[in-house]
């Protein structure tokens, strides 16, 4: 059972840190799906060989789906780390700097102009590690924000249905709106923890501890994080039905959305 989710946007090249959510998250709410993927791991096992890149690709939906499916299962034995694009005929056009390029970032996870290649025209930058750690580009960073509400929704209804809980038994859920973590913009940039662990109720409200951590995310793994400021709670009434922000501390000066 999920205990938290860790969240750190850079608004510069929209690249998403997290902790929790995984490839299989990614895939299953992704709306721009990928149709053809440039694997970044030189070594990598699946797909074809590219002669001209020197890495391996995946094409079309049926191969994408494919792979997607074997990185979901065997992905805590390695990386999973990929780059979608449009046009395989494309690949042939990289000069030998943008080449160099890729695999710079597929090694750094860091690129060195654009995350996003005009002749491949990709919309993510996909860097899977260990412990559901991941590292995505977005194009669209609304793509995120989706990915994240469905994410935090499942948690939540896991957690206040688990049998081992305190909660009773069949409460359902209200799929949370991906605008109300769009008003989190400010926040989110700084890196929080949403804490599954202490999900509290209060009547009908469900609430999520939400703590600031920064750029820490080691504290997530021994539970140091909470020791950090609790800035909100991200609270889930289940008679109306209704997700809303509420500011715990008053001297925190970025504003939370009130309602969702």
């Amino acid at each position: 059972m999920l205990d938290l989710i860790y969240v750190h946007v850079d608004v510069t090249s929209n690249a998403v840190l997290s902790k929790g959510i995984t490839h299989h998250d990614f895939v299953s709410s992704v709306v721009h799906k990928p149709k053809n993927l440039l694997l970044l791991n030189p070594y990598e096992e699946d797909g074809e060989y590219e002669r001209h890149s020197g890495l391996k690709i995946i094409r079309e939906e049926a191969g994408v789906e494919q792979f997607f499916s074997s990185a979901n299962r065997r992905r805590n034995n390695g990386e999973v780390k990929w780059m979608d694009f449009t046009d395989v005929a494309m690949l042939k056009e990289l000069t030998p700097l943008e080449i160099s390029e890729l695999l710079y970032f597929g090694h750094t996870k860091t690129s060195l102009h654009s995350p996003f290649f005009y002749k491949l025209q990709n919309n993510f930058v996909f860097f899977e590690y260990a412990d559901q750690m991941t590292r995505v580009y977005y194009r669209y960073i609304d793509e995120f924000y989706r990915i994240l509400a469905n994410k935090i929704s499942a948690a939540v209804l896991e957690k206040v249905n688990d049998k081992k809980s305190f909660f009773r038994r069949g409460v359902s859920i209200d799929k949370m709106s991906s605008d109300l973590l769009k008003e989190m913009k400010s926040i989110l940039q700084e890196g929080i923890v949403f804490c599954f662990e202490d999900i509290e109720q209060k009547g009908k409200d469900y609430r999520i501890p939400i703590y600031m951590i920064e750029d820490s995310l080691w504290k997530t793994k021994n539970l140091v994080y909470k020791e950090d400021p609790l800035i909100a709670s991200l609270i889930y009434n289940s008679g109306k039905r209704t997700w809303h922000f509420e500011n715990n501390e008053e001297s925190f000066n970025i504003q939370l959305p009130k309602h969702a």
